[in-house]
């Protein structure tokens, strides 16, 4: 396969021939006078000409330094900071942050990483600055594009003006493979395609701030940028609170009341359609829906009926207004699109085409983020909107023109080249990076079929110091803005946005995938920077105290249904299929309890041979029970520990996961312990902690309490009539549990078989709980 990468491209790439950080660096980060080895000036004015004769190579724009130990006005605080911090306390404090990242869970996937699967993403505690008088610049250019972006949209599934104009020609925008014909002629309620949308920004040697790319069907990453805030107002809380810095926090606050505005409905009912845990930014489906307080939902918690489509609730059917969807066009409705998609929603475009529901963004949004209409934008821009673009784009070589491509394939190890349907960093070449064979093996690639593919020269990416194990050293980065477009026409974008930032010496590979990592993004307001610049800032060598990080201590957030006027009357959404992993939850935790002590008992010898063999029959131990009473416990013993115990973890971890749109994050954390003491091997000390998860459960909303406590106690009472145990109690416990949850839900059926089997006391009523229990349990899924 050819080498991949990205020069922030938003793209994934291998660095694994990137050469490592092998000098040491001096604590004080490299001035601007550092050049990149693969670098190239970008200018508007860019010509074929002009890549073809070398040139000196650019100096690379420092975001903190003007020049060697000078700081930009804007970075003053920061850079005494640096100047005074020793680094085993700017090591501690990214250690800190490690920690934090890995007992909140936020992580991200690799799928083509069968033994990795899931990565703690690297945090660099070293902000990213920009003045606001610079943020204003990227504001407008930010919103002037979408603008235009979201008017090209309508336009090409309406009058087609522009490519009867021949601006954008008409074969290019019906080639895309993300132009859906079935959005022709659909009149949106409110005529925004792309609600939240994301442009990758890069700042050339000049300090301009250019357009990388856009990013309009599902773009990720929000979750990063506001948790590397926490972990800045966490960890460096004594800067933080001196410093004039602009807030996010509000963000899903933002999101949300865009997503509202993307209908008519008063009070819209918004869930979020994820494909599910295994997705890479499946922490930020469940961090959204946690902090807007909506549903997170599978394709298969949807139903449509009569064009309409609802959720499927423990009290019944809620119909849904706006679906905040995360998974790609082809997925999201097998009667429409791939019929063989198990992700999405059968009839979800009836619904969407007869105005009962809002897609969020548009299905057929990608068009306008196809790498071979990008070059257009400019003339989107002045078509639609009649002005001047504010960010321009980087020059962009369109392999389908011939000239084009032979300017390309002349130039292949000087370029970067894209295909126009890629994304997640995947096909691309970046030439000066790229081995001979490499390059001779994506040029068949390109002579096969041109016009999948664009080229753009390498580019100069800023740097920003960035802690390293030997020192500060500078490390290329981007950025991501996220931009929310509502349904009146108005744009909003926090001040702020994710960056990315390359770890390795000298790579312009971002993509956390490929080891990039990310760090927080400050816009500080530089109106008055006499008033804002501190002389004396003493290093942080300890983790600050952030007050306001326990404001909502006690607040737990739930998904709560629509159209009530008082939040407090308003019953909370819980899906059948969640119902369920938290009944299985409750389970496994019980099981979990159990086994742990049937190991103590083995250990300390308190088991005869008579009761190991009537564990082993009827629980279903994979042990001789014909042996001597010692191989029976060594057998015993192995079972546990090797597959019984391990097992029971990875299906309290899964079923967390599946539930993390209704726990509390609190929860979720003290649940992710249990995985990382697990993989440790250290199963006594998972147990332990299994105290301090129930002790948490506990305290959640009554109903996700009630359904987990309904499965700790079946788990007990299946038990203990298998081992034939006295079950009386148990049975009395497990009824109470039936009687707490709703009135209407069809577990409450279960009331009848158990005062059954409490008068009989006979397996054969207990059997038909059983059947009962499971029948309801795979209700919804």
């Amino acid at each position: 396969m050819n080498k991949t990468a990205s020069q922030s491209q938003s793209k994934d790439g291998n660095p694994d021939k990137e050469k490592s950080a092998n000098q040491s660096q001096s604590i004080k980060a490299t001035s601007t006078d550092t050049t990149s080895p693969v670098s190239t000036p970008i200018e508007n004015t860019l010509t074929k000409d002009t890549l073809e004769k070398p040139e000196k190579k650019p100096q690379i724009f420092d975001e903190l330094q003007i020049s060697k130990g000078k700081y930009r006005p804007v970075a003053q605080a920061v850079g005494h900071w640096l100047d005074n911090i020793n680094m085993d306390a700017l090591n501690y404090l990214n250690e800190q942050a490690e920690n934090i990242f890995y007992r909140k869970g936020v992580t991200f996937t690799v799928y083509s990483d069968a033994k990795n699967i899931e990565r703690m993403i690297p945090f660099d505690i070293i902000p990213r600055i920009i003045a606001a008088s610079e943020w204003k610049q990227i504001e407008a250019g930010c919103k002037q594009r979408i603008t235009a972006l979201n008017a090209f949209l309508h336009d090409i599934y309406h009058d087609q003006a522009i490519m009867k104009a021949d601006i954008v020609p008409a074969s290019y925008v019906y080639a895309s493979g993300c132009y859906e014909p079935w959005m022709m002629g659909i009149e949106l309620d409110k005529p925004i395609y792309s609600h939240i949308s994301g442009i990758d920004l890069i700042r050339d040697e000049t300090g301009r701030f250019c357009v990388l790319e856009d990013n309009l069907r599902t773009p990720s990453g929000v979750s990063y940028m506001l948790e590397s805030r926490n972990i800045s107002e966490t960890l460096l809380a004594d800067i933080f609170t001196e410093t004039p810095i602009m807030g996010i926090s509000d963000y899903p606050n933002r999101l949300k009341a865009c997503l509202a505005s993307s209908t008519s409905k008063y009070d819209p009912q918004v869930v979020i359609l994820t494909p599910g845990r295994f997705n890479s930014a499946y922490y930020e489906h469940a961090f959204l829906a946690h902090e807007m307080n909506v549903p997170l939902v599978h394709g298969y918690d949807l139903v449509v009926e009569d064009s309409k489509v609802y959720m499927q609730g423990i009290r019944g059917k809620v119909q849904v207004d706006v679906i905040y969807r995360r998974i790609d066009d082809p997925y999201i409705d097998p009667l429409a699109f791939k019929s063989d998609s198990i992700l999405g929603v059968s009839g979800l475009m009836s619904a969407y085409r007869a105005g009962n529901v809002v897609i969020v963004n548009a299905p057929g949004t990608g068009v306008a983020d196809d790498k071979s209409l990008y070059p257009f934008v400019p003339d989107m821009i002045k078509f639609y909107l009649n002005e001047e673009p504010i960010l321009p784009n980087i020059e962009t070589y369109q392999c389908r023109k011939p000239d084009d491509l032979k300017y390309v394939l002349d130039n292949l190890d000087k370029l970067v080249v894209k295909e126009t349907q890629g994304s997640g960093g995947y096909g691309m070449l970046i030439g000066p990076t790229s081995t001979k064979e490499e390059i001779e093996e994506y040029r068949v690639r390109l002579l096969e079929n041109p016009a999948g593919f664009i080229a753009q020269p390498t580019i100069s990416l800023s740097t920003n110091p960035t802690a390293v194990s030997d020192g500060i050293a500078p490390r290329h980065i981007d950025l991501r803005p996220f931009i929310l477009s509502h349904g009146d026409g108005t744009v909003d974008i926090v001040p702020g946005g994710l960056t990315r930032v390359a770890m390795i010496e000298g790579s312009l590979v971002v993509n956390s995938s490929q080891g990039g990592g990310i760090k927080d993004t400050w816009i500080i307001d530089d109106s008055d920077l006499d008033s804002q610049q501190t002389d004396k800032c003493s290093p942080l060598s300890s983790v600050g105290v952030n007050a306001s990080g326990h404001a909502n201590y006690y607040d737990r957030v739930q998904p709560l249904e629509t159209g009530y006027e008082s939040l407090d009357d308003a019953p909370m959404i819980l899906l059948l299929s969640t119902a369920s992993h938290l009944i299985w939850l409750g389970r496994y935790s019980e099981r979990l309890y159990y086994y742990d002590d049937v190991m103590k008992q083995l250990i300390k010898g308190d088991l005869k041979k008579s009761q190991i063999r009537h564990l082993i029959s009827h629980l279903g131990f994979a042990v001789d029970s014909e042996v001597s009473l010692t191989t029976m416990k060594a057998q015993m013993m192995a079972d546990l520990e090797q597959n019984i115990i391990p097992n029971i973890v990875q299906s309290i971890e899964d079923n967390v996961q599946e539930a993390k749109g209704v726990i509390g994050k609190d929860t979720a954390e003290l649940y992710n312990l249990i995985k990382r003491l697990s993989s440790a091997g250290t199963y006594r000390a998972a147990t332990l902690q299994l105290h301090a998860c129930n002790a948490a459960m506990k305290q959640e909303n009554p109903t996700v309490t009630c359904f987990w406590q309904l499965g700790r106690h079946f788990e007990q009472l299946e038990r203990a009539v298998l081992l034939g145990e006295d079950s009386t109690e148990i049975s009395f416990e497990f009824r109470h549990w039936i009687n707490e949850l709703p009135e209407n839900t069809r577990w409450r059926e279960l009331i009848r078989l158990t005062n059954q089997m409490i008068r009989s006391k006979k397996f054969s009523d207990f059997a038909l709980i059983s059947k009962e229990f499971n029948l309801i349990l795979r209700q919804g899924v």
